[in-house]
């Protein structure tokens, strides 16, 4: 594959670092002497320390280094745009089709958690532009200036999904703090989805008169818990009282209604948000329900002893699927309950739960190694002719009988690895 081709290579402008100050002293009085010119020097730049997965426990190594070969393939991906190529058939070297802002938005969110992680200089300016890039297909509402959404029509982007996500992507940027601006749009969107919340504290776009639903609880609990991750995690760098009343009023709708139908996509798309939502308040409220959620979870985990025929499916979790239901073999969906894992696992910590911590880190461990098993790494890229592999290692395919890559399918594989390693054994 052509580095201009598919991908694009992404060329990243330097500023340059020196400074040459060229003047000449005044000659002192009564005197005809001549100072010269200097050149003044900035003290170059320290470079943060790398990290050395070597160092950590052996258990999170081969996630150390899986996480670091897929912010290197979600770098490529990149195009000079500011966009991601969206997917491909690595068998046919054919595009998928389907990108959409979620996707786009989501695999910026991921750059920017590994990015800050590794203390990737490149990968954090990638993602900035990323971010940038999205906010220019976003617009202010002519009624209120102090509100932003996607400009697409609502009932062509979910304006929570996509807005909650490129919201969470911009603070979880290693500069994020240094850019009034940005954080001032991220606001803007925060605005916009506090205003699709109900009375009853769910959340859904209104049109008009009408709200937008999907017509599946799941797929509808499913933007919303994007909506509402991003809300609380601006509140690290923007903290403002309604943000943490918006999230209680969500967690009391949507607790119920996970109640009534245990749902995994529910589950897996709001345990990041109340985690985040425990820690900034402490509130026994938003523990109860990452608890009550990925106990479930746990259970629902095809374990060892589950058929010795099919131990390939150990550590994942059923397909859900567009009714709710849980059927079929685990695939790349599985990287959603990774991610709510890592989350649980840091509430639990945070609440000195150690038998609930050990439960959700062995589980989380073993869905690693199915996950892992869905990786292009050196190894499984063999049949690939060498100029091709770099475009396909250390992405995340479909399943084991589909080697599809999409950024969706890399995105949360990477977040959840990224917080385990960050925020759970370090």
């Amino acid at each position: 594959m052509r580095s201009n081709g598919k991908f694009g290579w992404l060329v990243v402008p330097v500023a340059a670092l020196g400074l040459l100050v060229v003047g000449r002293a005044q000659s002192p009085p009564g005197g005809d002497k001549v100072v010269p010119a200097t050149r003044v020097v900035p003290a170059p730049e320290r470079l943060p320390k790398l990290r050395d997965g070597a160092k950590l426990a052996e258990s999170a190594q081969p996630i150390f280094f899986s996480a670091s070969r897929a912010l290197e393939w979600l770098k490529l991906t990149n195009k000079p745009d500011g966009r991601f190529v969206y997917g491909f058939q690595p068998a046919l070297r054919v595009q998928l089709e389907g990108d959409n802002f979620l996707s786009q938005a989501g695999a910026t969110f991921a750059l920017a958690r590994a990015a800050r992680y590794y203390r990737d200089r490149r990968g954090t300016t990638i993602a900035s532009q990323a971010a940038l890039r999205l906010l220019l297909e976003t617009v202010v509402d002519p009624q209120d200036k102090t509100l932003r959404h996607p400009f697409l029509p609502a009932t062509m982007v979910n304006r929570l999904s996509a807005g909650g996500a490129l919201v969470s992507a911009i603070h979880e940027l290693d500069s994020a703090r240094d850019y009034k601006d940005l954080l001032d749009q991220a606001d803007q969107l925060c605005n916009y989805l506090r205003r699709q919340q109900r009375a009853d504290g769910s959340l859904f776009v209104q049109a008009g008169d009408k709200l937008l639903k999907t017509g599946s609880d799941d797929h509808d609990a499913k933007h919303a818990g994007w909506a509402l991750q991003g809300i609380i995690r601006s509140q690290r760098l923007r903290p403002a009282d309604w943000k943490l009343d918006a999230l209680r009023k969500a967690r009391a709708f949507y607790s119920m209604q996970w109640q009534r139908g245990k749902s995994l996509t529910l589950a897996c798309s709001h345990t990041p948000a109340y985690a985040e939502a425990f820690l900034a308040t402490r509130e026994a409220a938003f523990k109860d329900a990452v608890f009550a959620m990925n106990d479930w979870l746990v259970e629902l985990q095809f374990r060892e002893d589950f058929d010795s025929a099919r131990k390939h499916w150990t550590g994942g979790f059923p397909r859900p699927q567009t009714d709710g239901k849980l059927t079929g073999p685990p695939d790349i969906s599985s990287a959603h309950a990774a991610e709510s894992l890592a989350e649980a696992c840091r509430v639990a910590r945070a609440a000195g739960d150690l038998p609930r911590l050990q439960r959700f880190e062995r589980a989380f461990l073993l869905n690693m190694q199915f996950l892992l098993s869905l990786q292009y790494t050196a190894a499984r890229t063999q049949h690939f002719v060498p100029s091709f592999r770099p475009s396909v290692l250390g992405a995340f395919h479909a399943s084991n009988q589909d080697g599809n890559l999409r950024i969706d399918y890399t995105q949360p594989a990477l977040a959840g690895m990224v917080q385990y390693l960050d925020k759970v054994i370090e």
